[in-house]
């Protein structure tokens, strides 16, 4: 997760100032394709001697156990992905150039199983495509075509009716068939979470501006946001993600999130674009590691083509990239929690 944080604070830095309502319990999807990539470590069904066993918790007292207000949560029945651009993008059939984001060749290297020479030879711009923020952003990790995976997938809608934005109040989006219930609504909150107010908008809406500035921070938020309450957001993110994300984020420097007096929020202000060429995301199987973590890829598609000229047009737009990211969840006695995601967009 730290490995996104530059991006972020660059962000406030320079801003600051469709689901059907079936609940049905997915059985083991079929992928019809077999990724190429591997993971680190290698799958394992067997857990470590050292690692911690729970019982699973039901979605029920996931929920139930909060500690604060949580959204309401519909689940559709499995079924097979497909790129979030509806008619206007179409599947590759011919597969995608496979590429990731990285703070060094070595880690790509490390990740992808192959050598840093290899990466230079794929990339051989690899020295122009170094980013200000230490990232090394769209670098091809393998020479032949890679054929997506269409493992099945569940639509989540997460709904905060207390919300006061209509576009705040709702997010919908496909995760992993295979994960439990609780995992899924986890997810999905996390999904919901970034994208609105850690991601494409940072901070909440609507706040008030402060008498005095408290560092960074010129606003709490206000009546009609998520949250109100800093005590409350935190069983939140508790409830959503790992200790150690919670942490992470809360100690950015500058921090998005702060308690302020009487229990209130403080709160930024900023916002970011999305790449226009996204295409929508699919996800490889989570498999079980090692430490008890559930791991898997997101593959976010974008059409980097010349050709592409945006989604006025009536041509149907194929996607030729797919930018791999990790997606982990650890278990804890309370259930499945975030530890690692980026948004694909």
């Amino acid at each position: 997760m730290k490995k996104s944080f530059p991006i972020l604070v660059s962000l406030v830095l320079l801003t600051a100032c469709t689901s059907a309502p079936a609940d049905s319990v997915a059985a083991t999807p079929e992928p019809t394709a077999t990724p190429v990539i591997t993971l680190e470590p290698t799958p394992s069904p067997t857990p470590a001697p050292t690692m911690a066993v729970y019982d699973e918790v039901s979605f029920d007292d996931w929920r139930d156990g909060a500690g604060c207000t949580m959204p309401d949560y519909t689940f559709s029945a499995p079924h097979k992905p497909q790129p979030q651009r509806g008619e206007k993008a179409a599947w590759p059939t011919d597969g995608v150039t496979l590429c990731c984001n990285a703070q060094t060749l070595e880690e790509a290297a490390e990740v992808f199983h192959t050598t840093v020479e290899n990466l230079k030879e794929l990339n051989p711009d690899w020295e122009e495509v170094y980013a200000r923020d230490g990232m090394y952003y769209q670098l091809k990790v393998q020479a032949k075509p890679y054929t997506l995976p269409m493992n099945n997938v569940v639509t989540v809608t997460v709904n905060a009716p207390w919300v006061e934005s209509y576009y705040d109040c709702t997010e919908v989006c496909d995760v992993p068939a295979s994960l439990d219930k609780q995992a899924r609504a986890a997810l999905a909150s996390a999904y919901y979470f970034q994208y609105h107010w850690w991601g494409m908008h940072a901070g909440f809406l609507p706040y008030e501006k402060l008498d005095e500035p408290v560092g960074f921070f010129n606003y709490r938020a206000a009546d009609g946001a998520f949250y109100t309450k800093f005590s409350e957001f935190g069983s939140f993110l508790h409830t959503v993600y790992s200790d150690a994300w919670v942490d992470d984020m809360l100690s950015m420097d500058p921090a998005l999130f702060a308690e302020g007096e009487n229990d209130t929020i403080l709160t930024l202000d900023g916002d970011r674009g999305g790449n226009i060429a996204y295409c929508g995301h699919l996800f490889t199987e989570p498999e079980l590691q090692p430490d008890g973590s559930l791991t898997f890829w997101q593959l976010s598609l974008t059409c980097e083509s010349d050709d592409f000229k945006g989604w006025a047009g009536e041509e149907t737009i194929v996607p030729d990239t797919a930018t791999v990211t990790t997606v982990r969840l650890v278990p804890t006695e309370n259930g499945w929690r975030v530890d690692a995601l980026e948004l694909p967009s």
